[in-house]
Protein backbone atom coordinates (compact mmCIF):
# COMPACT_ATOMS: atom_id res chain seq x y z
CA UNK A 1 0.00 0.00 0.00
CA UNK A 2 1.19 3.53 -0.77
CA UNK A 3 2.01 5.85 2.15
CA UNK A 4 -0.71 8.34 1.22
CA UNK A 5 -3.34 5.57 1.14
CA UNK A 6 -2.28 4.17 4.50
CA UNK A 7 -2.37 7.64 6.03
CA UNK A 8 -5.80 8.39 4.56
CA UNK A 9 -7.12 5.14 6.03
CA UNK A 10 -5.57 6.06 9.39
CA UNK A 11 -7.27 9.48 9.35
CA UNK A 12 -10.61 7.77 8.84
CA UNK A 13 -9.93 5.33 11.67
CA UNK A 14 -9.12 8.31 13.86
CA UNK A 15 -12.66 9.52 13.26
CA UNK A 16 -12.13 12.08 10.49
CA UNK A 17 -15.51 12.75 8.86
CA UNK A 18 -15.05 16.30 7.57
CA UNK A 19 -11.96 17.67 5.83
CA UNK A 20 -11.52 21.38 5.10
CA UNK A 21 -8.84 22.36 2.65
CA UNK A 22 -7.62 23.58 -0.69
CA UNK A 23 -6.38 21.06 -3.21
CA UNK A 24 -2.85 21.26 -4.62
CA UNK A 25 -0.59 18.83 -6.41
CA UNK A 26 1.53 18.01 -3.35
CA UNK A 27 -1.30 16.57 -1.24
CA UNK A 28 -3.47 15.46 -4.18
CA UNK A 29 -2.90 11.69 -3.70
CA UNK A 30 -3.99 11.80 -0.04
CA UNK A 31 -6.95 14.02 -0.90
CA UNK A 32 -8.07 11.60 -3.60
CA UNK A 33 -7.73 8.67 -1.20
CA UNK A 34 -9.83 10.47 1.42
CA UNK A 35 -12.51 11.23 -1.15
CA UNK A 36 -12.94 7.51 -1.79
CA UNK A 37 -14.03 6.87 1.80
CA UNK A 38 -17.82 6.94 2.13
CA UNK A 39 -18.99 9.23 4.90
CA UNK A 40 -16.07 11.65 4.56
CA UNK A 41 -17.13 15.15 3.50
CA UNK A 42 -14.44 17.18 1.74
CA UNK A 43 -15.07 20.91 1.82
CA UNK A 44 -13.13 23.01 -0.66
CA UNK A 45 -12.24 26.47 0.63
CA UNK A 46 -10.81 29.31 -1.47
CA UNK A 47 -7.83 30.05 0.78
CA UNK A 48 -5.68 27.73 2.86
CA UNK A 49 -5.80 29.92 5.98
CA UNK A 50 -9.58 30.08 5.72
CA UNK A 51 -9.74 26.30 5.42
CA UNK A 52 -7.83 25.89 8.68
CA UNK A 53 -10.04 28.42 10.45
CA UNK A 54 -13.10 26.52 9.19
CA UNK A 55 -11.65 23.38 10.72
CA UNK A 56 -11.10 25.31 13.95
CA UNK A 57 -14.71 26.53 14.00
CA UNK A 58 -15.93 22.99 13.30
CA UNK A 59 -13.76 21.57 16.11
CA UNK A 60 -14.90 24.15 18.64
CA UNK A 61 -18.54 23.29 18.00
CA UNK A 62 -18.22 19.50 17.87
CA UNK A 63 -15.58 19.05 20.55
CA UNK A 64 -13.70 16.75 18.15
CA UNK A 65 -10.37 17.08 16.37
CA UNK A 66 -10.73 19.18 13.22
CA UNK A 67 -9.03 18.08 9.99
CA UNK A 68 -7.49 20.29 7.32
CA UNK A 69 -5.29 19.66 4.30
CA UNK A 70 -3.25 22.05 2.16
CA UNK A 71 -0.49 21.77 -0.39
CA UNK A 72 3.21 22.39 0.17
CA UNK A 73 5.11 25.70 0.16
CA UNK A 74 2.71 28.61 -0.34
CA UNK A 75 -0.16 26.41 0.82
CA UNK A 76 1.54 26.08 4.19
CA UNK A 77 2.73 29.69 4.36
CA UNK A 78 -0.87 30.84 3.91
CA UNK A 79 -1.71 29.04 7.16
CA UNK A 80 0.40 31.25 9.42
CA UNK A 81 -2.19 33.55 11.06
CA UNK A 82 -4.75 30.77 11.28
CA UNK A 83 -2.23 28.44 12.93
CA UNK A 84 -1.45 31.05 15.56
CA UNK A 85 -5.13 31.77 16.15
CA UNK A 86 -6.03 28.10 16.59
CA UNK A 87 -3.00 27.57 18.82
CA UNK A 88 -3.94 30.50 21.06
CA UNK A 89 -7.55 29.28 21.28
CA UNK A 90 -6.31 25.80 22.27
CA UNK A 91 -8.20 24.10 19.44
CA UNK A 92 -7.14 20.59 18.34
CA UNK A 93 -6.75 20.34 14.55
CA UNK A 94 -4.64 17.96 12.46
CA UNK A 95 -3.31 19.32 9.15
CA UNK A 96 -2.05 17.05 6.38
CA UNK A 97 0.47 18.52 3.97
CA UNK A 98 3.59 17.74 1.98
CA UNK A 99 6.86 19.39 1.04
CA UNK A 100 9.59 19.20 -1.55
CA UNK A 101 11.47 15.93 -1.80
CA UNK A 102 14.53 15.42 0.39
CA UNK A 103 17.64 17.37 -0.68
CA UNK A 104 15.65 19.40 -3.21
CA UNK A 105 16.07 22.88 -1.74
CA UNK A 106 16.10 24.36 -5.26
CA UNK A 107 12.47 23.41 -5.87
CA UNK A 108 10.24 26.40 -6.66
CA UNK A 109 7.95 25.76 -3.67
CA UNK A 110 10.65 24.76 -1.21
CA UNK A 111 9.91 25.89 2.36
CA UNK A 112 11.51 25.04 5.68
CA UNK A 113 8.11 23.95 6.92
CA UNK A 114 9.12 23.01 10.45
CA UNK A 115 10.55 26.46 11.18
CA UNK A 116 7.41 28.22 10.03
CA UNK A 117 5.06 25.90 11.94
CA UNK A 118 7.15 26.00 15.11
CA UNK A 119 7.13 29.81 15.05
CA UNK A 120 3.32 29.78 15.25
CA UNK A 121 3.30 27.57 18.35
CA UNK A 122 1.64 24.67 16.56
CA UNK A 123 2.94 21.09 16.67
CA UNK A 124 4.92 19.50 13.85
CA UNK A 125 5.44 15.87 12.80
CA UNK A 126 7.43 14.88 9.71
CA UNK A 127 7.27 11.48 8.04
CA UNK A 128 10.89 10.66 7.20
CA UNK A 129 10.34 6.98 6.39
CA UNK A 130 7.37 5.02 4.98
CA UNK A 131 7.29 2.78 8.06
CA UNK A 132 6.37 5.82 10.22
CA UNK A 133 3.29 6.80 8.17
CA UNK A 134 0.50 5.39 10.35
CA UNK A 135 2.34 6.18 13.57
CA UNK A 136 2.58 9.81 12.45
CA UNK A 137 -1.21 10.04 12.13
CA UNK A 138 -1.72 8.39 15.51
CA UNK A 139 0.77 10.75 17.14
CA UNK A 140 -0.78 13.80 15.48
CA UNK A 141 -4.28 13.07 16.80
CA UNK A 142 -2.87 12.10 20.19
CA UNK A 143 -0.90 15.32 20.52
CA UNK A 144 -3.72 17.50 19.18
CA UNK A 145 -6.03 16.18 21.92
CA UNK A 146 -3.42 16.14 24.66
CA UNK A 147 -1.84 19.52 23.91
CA UNK A 148 -5.06 21.18 22.71
CA UNK A 149 -3.48 22.80 19.67
CA UNK A 150 -3.06 22.24 15.91
CA UNK A 151 -0.54 19.64 14.77
CA UNK A 152 0.75 19.63 11.20
CA UNK A 153 1.78 16.32 9.60
CA UNK A 154 4.25 16.83 6.76
CA UNK A 155 4.97 14.04 4.28
CA UNK A 156 7.69 14.81 1.67
CA UNK A 157 6.55 14.09 -1.86
CA UNK A 158 9.01 11.26 -2.46
CA UNK A 159 7.92 9.53 0.78
CA UNK A 160 4.23 10.07 0.07
CA UNK A 161 4.30 7.82 -2.99
CA UNK A 162 6.50 5.10 -1.48
CA UNK A 163 5.27 1.64 -0.48
CA UNK A 164 4.66 0.85 3.17
CA UNK A 165 3.33 -1.98 5.31
CA UNK A 166 -0.06 -1.03 6.69
CA UNK A 167 -1.71 -2.38 9.82
CA UNK A 168 -5.04 -2.01 8.06
CA UNK A 169 -7.86 -3.19 10.31
CA UNK A 170 -5.33 -3.68 13.11
CA UNK A 171 -4.62 0.07 13.30
CA UNK A 172 -4.89 1.27 16.90
CA UNK A 173 -6.32 4.82 17.03
CA UNK A 174 -4.98 7.52 19.33
CA UNK A 175 -8.11 7.36 21.50
CA UNK A 176 -6.73 4.09 22.89
CA UNK A 177 -3.72 6.08 24.13
CA UNK A 178 -5.52 9.23 25.30
CA UNK A 179 -9.30 9.46 25.47
CA UNK A 180 -9.41 12.85 27.17
CA UNK A 181 -8.40 14.83 30.23
CA UNK A 182 -8.81 12.84 33.44
CA UNK A 183 -10.48 14.51 36.39
CA UNK A 184 -7.63 15.77 38.56
CA UNK A 185 -8.59 15.63 42.21
CA UNK A 186 -7.63 18.84 44.06
CA UNK A 187 -5.26 18.85 47.01
CA UNK A 188 -7.30 18.78 50.28
CA UNK A 189 -4.98 21.25 51.99
CA UNK A 190 -5.40 23.81 49.21
CA UNK A 191 -9.16 23.32 49.28
CA UNK A 192 -9.17 23.78 53.04
CA UNK A 193 -7.21 27.03 52.71
CA UNK A 194 -9.66 28.25 50.07
CA UNK A 195 -12.66 27.32 52.21
CA UNK A 196 -11.19 29.25 55.14
CA UNK A 197 -10.82 32.41 53.01
CA UNK A 198 -14.32 32.05 51.55
CA UNK A 199 -15.83 31.49 55.00
CA UNK A 200 -14.51 34.91 56.08
CA UNK A 201 -15.39 36.72 52.86
CA UNK A 202 -18.22 39.23 52.86
CA UNK A 203 -18.03 40.35 49.20
CA UNK A 204 -16.96 37.36 47.05
CA UNK A 205 -17.01 37.16 43.25
CA UNK A 206 -16.98 33.89 41.28
CA UNK A 207 -15.59 34.00 37.72
CA UNK A 208 -16.33 31.14 35.30
CA UNK A 209 -14.01 30.56 32.35
CA UNK A 210 -14.49 28.55 29.16
CA UNK A 211 -12.90 25.43 30.68
CA UNK A 212 -15.50 25.41 33.47
CA UNK A 213 -18.49 25.97 31.21
CA UNK A 214 -19.76 22.42 31.60
CA UNK A 215 -23.02 20.90 32.88
CA UNK A 216 -21.21 18.99 35.61
CA UNK A 217 -19.54 22.16 36.93
CA UNK A 218 -22.16 24.92 36.88
CA UNK A 219 -24.63 23.46 39.45
CA UNK A 220 -21.84 23.15 42.04
CA UNK A 221 -20.72 26.71 41.30
CA UNK A 222 -24.31 27.88 41.71
CA UNK A 223 -24.50 26.19 45.13
CA UNK A 224 -21.23 27.80 46.24
CA UNK A 225 -22.48 31.18 45.05
CA UNK A 226 -25.71 30.85 47.01
CA UNK A 227 -23.83 29.72 50.12
CA UNK A 228 -21.27 32.54 50.22
CA UNK A 229 -23.46 35.25 48.67
CA UNK A 230 -21.28 35.65 45.60
CA UNK A 231 -21.64 37.87 42.60
CA UNK A 232 -21.21 35.71 39.48
CA UNK A 233 -19.33 36.63 36.31
CA UNK A 234 -17.75 34.94 33.29
CA UNK A 235 -14.74 35.48 31.09
CA UNK A 236 -15.54 36.54 27.51
CA UNK A 237 -15.36 32.99 26.01
CA UNK A 238 -17.79 31.71 28.67
CA UNK A 239 -20.46 34.33 27.98
CA UNK A 240 -23.91 32.85 28.60
CA UNK A 241 -22.67 30.05 30.85
CA UNK A 242 -24.49 31.30 33.93
CA UNK A 243 -27.83 31.70 32.23
CA UNK A 244 -30.37 33.97 33.83
CA UNK A 245 -29.03 33.91 37.39
CA UNK A 246 -30.27 37.11 39.04
CA UNK A 247 -26.84 37.79 40.56
CA UNK A 248 -24.98 37.35 37.28
CA UNK A 249 -23.00 40.53 36.62
CA UNK A 250 -22.05 39.59 33.04
CA UNK A 251 -18.53 39.53 31.61
CA UNK A 252 -15.62 40.38 33.88
CA UNK A 253 -13.11 42.79 32.41
CA UNK A 254 -13.08 45.15 29.46
CA UNK A 255 -16.67 44.32 28.41
CA UNK A 256 -18.16 44.68 31.90
CA UNK A 257 -20.88 47.21 32.59
CA UNK A 258 -20.08 50.24 34.74
CA UNK A 259 -22.34 48.82 37.47
CA UNK A 260 -20.50 45.50 37.46
CA UNK A 261 -17.10 47.21 37.60
CA UNK A 262 -18.16 49.23 40.64
CA UNK A 263 -19.35 46.06 42.37
CA UNK A 264 -16.15 44.18 41.44
CA UNK A 265 -14.04 46.90 43.06
CA UNK A 266 -15.72 46.15 46.39
CA UNK A 267 -14.80 42.44 46.25
CA UNK A 268 -12.67 41.02 49.04
CA UNK A 269 -12.30 37.59 47.39
CA UNK A 270 -12.33 36.28 43.80
CA UNK A 271 -12.86 32.57 43.10
CA UNK A 272 -12.07 31.59 39.50
CA UNK A 273 -12.90 28.24 37.88
CA UNK A 274 -11.29 27.39 34.53
CA UNK A 275 -10.45 31.03 33.78
CA UNK A 276 -6.89 32.15 33.05
CA UNK A 277 -7.58 35.60 34.55
CA UNK A 278 -5.72 37.14 31.64
CA UNK A 279 -5.14 40.92 31.29
CA UNK A 280 -8.53 41.44 29.65
CA UNK A 281 -10.49 39.55 32.31
CA UNK A 282 -8.89 41.33 35.28
CA UNK A 283 -8.11 44.64 33.56
CA UNK A 284 -4.38 44.11 34.12
CA UNK A 285 -5.06 43.65 37.83
CA UNK A 286 -7.18 46.78 38.31
CA UNK A 287 -10.68 45.30 38.05
CA UNK A 288 -10.79 44.00 41.61
CA UNK A 289 -9.59 45.58 44.83
CA UNK A 290 -5.84 45.08 45.47
CA UNK A 291 -6.83 43.64 48.84
CA UNK A 292 -9.04 40.95 47.29
CA UNK A 293 -7.75 37.41 47.82
CA UNK A 294 -7.59 35.45 44.55
CA UNK A 295 -8.42 31.72 44.51
CA UNK A 296 -7.82 30.11 41.13
CA UNK A 297 -8.84 26.59 40.08
CA UNK A 298 -7.42 25.09 36.88
CA UNK A 299 -6.20 21.73 35.56
CA UNK A 300 -2.79 23.20 34.68
CA UNK A 301 -0.04 22.86 37.30
CA UNK A 302 0.00 26.63 37.64
CA UNK A 303 -1.17 29.68 35.69
CA UNK A 304 0.19 33.20 36.06
CA UNK A 305 -2.54 35.83 35.96
CA UNK A 306 -2.65 38.75 33.54
CA UNK A 307 -0.89 41.02 36.03
CA UNK A 308 2.10 38.64 36.12
CA UNK A 309 1.22 37.47 39.60
CA UNK A 310 0.16 34.13 40.96
CA UNK A 311 -3.13 33.63 42.78
CA UNK A 312 -3.09 33.79 46.58
CA UNK A 313 -4.36 30.21 46.56
CA UNK A 314 -3.88 28.08 43.45
CA UNK A 315 -5.73 24.77 43.20
CA UNK A 316 -4.78 22.34 40.46
CA UNK A 317 -7.86 20.26 39.84
CA UNK A 318 -10.84 19.47 37.70
CA UNK A 319 -13.36 22.31 37.95
CA UNK A 320 -16.29 20.04 38.74
CA UNK A 321 -14.47 17.92 41.31
CA UNK A 322 -13.00 21.02 42.94
CA UNK A 323 -16.30 22.90 43.07
CA UNK A 324 -18.16 19.95 44.60
CA UNK A 325 -15.43 19.34 47.18
CA UNK A 326 -15.25 23.02 48.05
CA UNK A 327 -19.01 23.27 48.46
CA UNK A 328 -18.96 20.27 50.81
CA UNK A 329 -16.27 21.92 52.94
CA UNK A 330 -18.26 25.14 53.13
CA UNK A 331 -21.37 23.19 54.11
CA UNK A 332 -19.43 21.39 56.84
CA UNK A 333 -18.38 24.81 58.18
CA UNK A 334 -22.04 25.88 58.07
CA UNK A 335 -21.15 28.88 55.89
CA UNK A 336 -24.17 30.87 54.72
CA UNK A 337 -23.55 34.54 53.95
CA UNK A 338 -25.64 37.25 52.31
CA UNK A 339 -22.66 38.91 50.62
CA UNK A 340 -23.67 40.62 47.40
CA UNK A 341 -27.05 38.94 47.34
CA UNK A 342 -29.22 41.83 48.42
CA UNK A 343 -32.27 43.50 46.82
CA UNK A 344 -30.16 46.61 46.13
CA UNK A 345 -27.54 44.66 44.17
CA UNK A 346 -30.22 42.74 42.27
CA UNK A 347 -31.94 46.02 41.31
CA UNK A 348 -28.63 47.54 40.21
CA UNK A 349 -27.86 44.54 37.97
CA UNK A 350 -31.31 44.67 36.37
CA UNK A 351 -30.85 48.33 35.48
CA UNK A 352 -27.24 47.94 34.30
CA UNK A 353 -26.06 47.59 30.74
CA UNK A 354 -27.53 50.47 28.77
CA UNK A 355 -24.97 52.81 27.22
CA UNK A 356 -26.41 56.33 27.75
CA UNK A 357 -23.91 58.11 25.48
CA UNK A 358 -25.35 59.99 22.50
CA UNK A 359 -23.65 60.36 19.13
CA UNK A 360 -24.50 62.09 15.87
CA UNK A 361 -25.63 59.36 13.49
CA UNK A 362 -24.50 60.01 9.93
CA UNK A 363 -27.23 60.07 7.26
CA UNK A 364 -27.90 56.69 5.66
CA UNK A 365 -26.49 54.80 8.64
CA UNK A 366 -27.72 53.37 11.93
CA UNK A 367 -26.40 53.31 15.47
CA UNK A 368 -24.57 49.94 15.76
CA UNK A 369 -25.75 49.59 19.37
CA UNK A 370 -29.36 49.74 18.19
CA UNK A 371 -28.66 47.49 15.19
CA UNK A 372 -27.38 44.61 17.32
CA UNK A 373 -30.32 45.05 19.69
CA UNK A 374 -32.68 44.62 16.74
CA UNK A 375 -30.80 41.50 15.65
CA UNK A 376 -30.98 40.16 19.20
CA UNK A 377 -34.71 40.83 19.44
CA UNK A 378 -35.58 39.28 16.06
CA UNK A 379 -33.41 36.17 16.42
CA UNK A 380 -34.89 33.27 18.41
CA UNK A 381 -32.84 32.52 21.53
CA UNK A 382 -31.76 29.10 20.23
CA UNK A 383 -29.70 30.64 17.41
CA UNK A 384 -26.00 31.11 18.16
CA UNK A 385 -23.66 33.98 17.34
CA UNK A 386 -20.14 34.01 15.88
CA UNK A 387 -18.23 37.27 16.22
CA UNK A 388 -14.76 38.69 16.71
CA UNK A 389 -12.10 41.19 15.80
CA UNK A 390 -11.94 44.94 15.38
CA UNK A 391 -13.95 47.83 16.78
CA UNK A 392 -17.30 46.37 15.72
CA UNK A 393 -16.77 43.32 17.95
CA UNK A 394 -17.80 45.18 21.11
CA UNK A 395 -21.32 45.96 19.91
CA UNK A 396 -22.73 42.39 19.77
CA UNK A 397 -20.79 41.37 22.90
CA UNK A 398 -22.31 44.13 25.01
CA UNK A 399 -25.56 44.76 23.17
CA UNK A 400 -26.98 41.26 22.66
CA UNK A 401 -28.60 40.16 25.92
CA UNK A 402 -30.58 37.02 25.08
CA UNK A 403 -29.35 33.79 26.60
CA UNK A 404 -28.02 31.77 23.64
CA UNK A 405 -26.58 28.25 23.45
CA UNK A 406 -23.57 29.32 21.41
CA UNK A 407 -21.21 32.27 21.44
CA UNK A 408 -18.23 31.65 19.16
CA UNK A 409 -15.65 34.38 19.75
CA UNK A 410 -12.73 34.44 17.29
CA UNK A 411 -10.37 36.71 19.19
CA UNK A 412 -7.44 34.64 20.44
CA UNK A 413 -4.78 36.31 18.26
CA UNK A 414 -6.41 39.72 17.99
CA UNK A 415 -6.45 39.66 14.19
CA UNK A 416 -9.38 40.51 11.99
CA UNK A 417 -10.39 38.31 9.06
CA UNK A 418 -10.92 35.05 10.94
CA UNK A 419 -14.59 35.25 11.90
CA UNK A 420 -16.24 34.49 8.55
CA UNK A 421 -14.27 31.29 8.02
CA UNK A 422 -14.76 30.12 11.61
CA UNK A 423 -18.48 30.77 11.27
CA UNK A 424 -18.64 28.70 8.07
CA UNK A 425 -16.90 25.79 9.79
CA UNK A 426 -19.21 26.11 12.78
CA UNK A 427 -22.21 26.23 10.46
CA UNK A 428 -21.11 22.94 8.88
CA UNK A 429 -20.80 21.41 12.35
CA UNK A 430 -24.30 22.58 13.29
CA UNK A 431 -25.68 20.48 10.41
CA UNK A 432 -28.66 22.55 9.40
CA UNK A 433 -29.13 24.66 12.50
CA UNK A 434 -28.94 28.40 11.80
CA UNK A 435 -26.03 30.59 12.91
CA UNK A 436 -25.36 34.33 12.69
CA UNK A 437 -21.96 35.90 11.92
CA UNK A 438 -21.41 39.49 13.07
CA UNK A 439 -18.18 41.28 12.15
CA UNK A 440 -16.91 44.49 10.64
CA UNK A 441 -16.37 45.28 6.99
CA UNK A 442 -12.56 45.27 7.20
CA UNK A 443 -12.39 41.79 8.67
CA UNK A 444 -15.05 40.42 6.33
CA UNK A 445 -13.15 41.71 3.30
CA UNK A 446 -10.03 39.76 4.28
CA UNK A 447 -11.73 36.46 3.47
CA UNK A 448 -14.55 37.66 1.24
CA UNK A 449 -13.78 34.87 -1.23
CA UNK A 450 -15.21 32.38 1.24
CA UNK A 451 -18.71 33.61 0.42
CA UNK A 452 -18.28 31.31 -2.56
CA UNK A 453 -17.58 28.40 -0.20
CA UNK A 454 -20.68 29.32 1.79
CA UNK A 455 -22.79 29.49 -1.39
CA UNK A 456 -21.65 26.00 -2.41
CA UNK A 457 -22.34 24.60 1.05
CA UNK A 458 -25.74 26.23 1.39
CA UNK A 459 -25.71 26.16 5.20
CA UNK A 460 -28.07 28.50 7.04
CA UNK A 461 -25.59 31.22 8.00
CA UNK A 462 -26.39 34.92 8.14
CA UNK A 463 -23.31 37.00 7.35
CA UNK A 464 -24.16 40.30 9.05
CA UNK A 465 -21.56 42.97 8.31
CA UNK A 466 -21.40 46.02 10.58
CA UNK A 467 -20.14 48.29 7.81
CA UNK A 468 -18.71 51.66 8.83
CA UNK A 469 -16.71 51.92 5.59
CA UNK A 470 -13.50 52.20 7.57
CA UNK A 471 -10.87 50.27 9.41
CA UNK A 472 -12.91 50.92 12.51
CA UNK A 473 -10.34 50.16 15.19
CA UNK A 474 -7.66 52.24 13.50
CA UNK A 475 -10.13 55.04 12.79
CA UNK A 476 -10.99 55.38 16.47
CA UNK A 477 -7.37 55.10 17.64
CA UNK A 478 -6.27 57.81 15.20
CA UNK A 479 -9.11 59.98 16.46
CA UNK A 480 -7.94 59.43 20.04
CA UNK A 481 -4.48 60.71 19.07
CA UNK A 482 -5.83 63.71 17.19
CA UNK A 483 -4.65 62.44 13.81
CA UNK A 484 -6.15 62.48 10.34
CA UNK A 485 -8.90 59.84 10.48
CA UNK A 486 -9.36 59.96 6.70
CA UNK A 487 -6.44 57.58 6.22
CA UNK A 488 -8.50 54.86 7.95
CA UNK A 489 -11.72 55.60 6.04
CA UNK A 490 -11.62 52.91 3.36
CA UNK A 491 -14.65 52.61 1.10
CA UNK A 492 -16.34 49.20 1.29
CA UNK A 493 -18.28 47.47 -1.46
CA UNK A 494 -21.97 46.76 -1.34
CA UNK A 495 -21.73 43.46 0.53
CA UNK A 496 -25.30 42.58 -0.39
CA UNK A 497 -24.42 42.86 -4.08
CA UNK A 498 -21.19 40.94 -3.53
CA UNK A 499 -23.15 38.20 -1.79
CA UNK A 500 -25.59 37.98 -4.68
CA UNK A 501 -22.70 37.78 -7.12
CA UNK A 502 -21.44 34.74 -5.22
CA UNK A 503 -24.89 33.15 -5.42
CA UNK A 504 -26.22 34.13 -1.99
CA UNK A 505 -29.19 36.21 -1.00
CA UNK A 506 -28.21 39.77 -0.10
CA UNK A 507 -29.82 42.80 1.50
CA UNK A 508 -28.51 46.26 2.38
CA UNK A 509 -29.80 47.97 5.52
CA UNK A 510 -29.56 51.70 6.23
CA UNK A 511 -32.42 51.86 8.76
CA UNK A 512 -33.34 49.76 11.78
CA UNK A 513 -36.50 48.68 9.98
CA UNK A 514 -34.36 47.32 7.15
CA UNK A 515 -32.14 45.50 9.66
CA UNK A 516 -35.23 43.82 11.10
CA UNK A 517 -36.51 42.94 7.62
CA UNK A 518 -33.14 41.43 6.73
CA UNK A 519 -33.14 39.18 9.79
CA UNK A 520 -36.71 38.13 9.04
CA UNK A 521 -35.79 37.28 5.45
CA UNK A 522 -32.90 35.13 6.67
CA UNK A 523 -35.16 33.26 9.11
CA UNK A 524 -37.77 32.60 6.43
CA UNK A 525 -35.54 30.44 4.20
CA UNK A 526 -33.10 27.57 4.75
CA UNK A 527 -30.18 29.19 2.95
CA UNK A 528 -27.26 31.54 3.63
CA UNK A 529 -27.57 35.29 3.31
CA UNK A 530 -25.50 38.49 3.49
CA UNK A 531 -26.84 41.51 5.39
CA UNK A 532 -24.85 44.72 4.84
CA UNK A 533 -25.69 47.00 7.80
CA UNK A 534 -24.42 50.54 7.30
CA UNK A 535 -23.38 51.84 10.72
CA UNK A 536 -22.22 55.28 11.78
CA UNK A 537 -18.52 55.43 12.55
CA UNK A 538 -19.30 58.31 14.94
CA UNK A 539 -20.44 55.77 17.54
CA UNK A 540 -17.57 54.79 19.78
CA UNK A 541 -17.77 51.51 21.68
CA UNK A 542 -17.50 51.41 25.47
CA UNK A 543 -14.20 49.44 25.52
CA UNK A 544 -12.55 51.88 23.11
CA UNK A 545 -13.78 54.87 25.13
CA UNK A 546 -12.15 53.28 28.16
CA UNK A 547 -8.90 52.19 26.52
CA UNK A 548 -8.11 55.07 24.15
CA UNK A 549 -10.11 58.07 25.37
CA UNK A 550 -9.68 57.56 29.12
CA UNK A 551 -13.41 57.73 29.77
CA UNK A 552 -14.76 56.18 32.96
CA UNK A 553 -17.86 54.64 31.40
Amino acid sequence: MKVYQAMADAFVREGATTVFGLLGDAQLPWWAAMSMHPGVAIIDARHEGAALTMAEGWARITGKVGVCSVTQGPGVSHLASSLITATRSHTPVVIYTSQSAFNDSHALQYLHTERLVSATGAGYIEVLAPSFAESAVRQAFYRARLEQRPVLVCVPRDVQGAQCDSDGEDYVPSSAMFSGQQRIRPDPDQLDAAAAVLAKSSRPVIVIGRCANKPEVLPAVDRIGARIGALLATSLPAKGALGECEYHAGIAGLFATRTAMELFREADCVLAFGASLNPHTIENGYLFSPQAKIIQVDVAPHVMMGNDKGADIYIQGDAGASANALEEMLAARDVMHTGYRTPAVRKALIEAGRDPAEFDIAPGTVDPREAVQVIDERLPAEIGIASGGGHAFAFPVQGMKKLRPLHLFVTSFGCIGQTLSAAIGASVALAGKPLVHIAGDGGTMQNIQELDTLARLGTKLLVAVLNDEALGAEYQKIKAHGGNVDIAAVRSPDFAAVGRAFGLRGRKATTLEEVAAGVDEFLAADAPMVLDIRISRNVLSVPYRRMYFGQDV
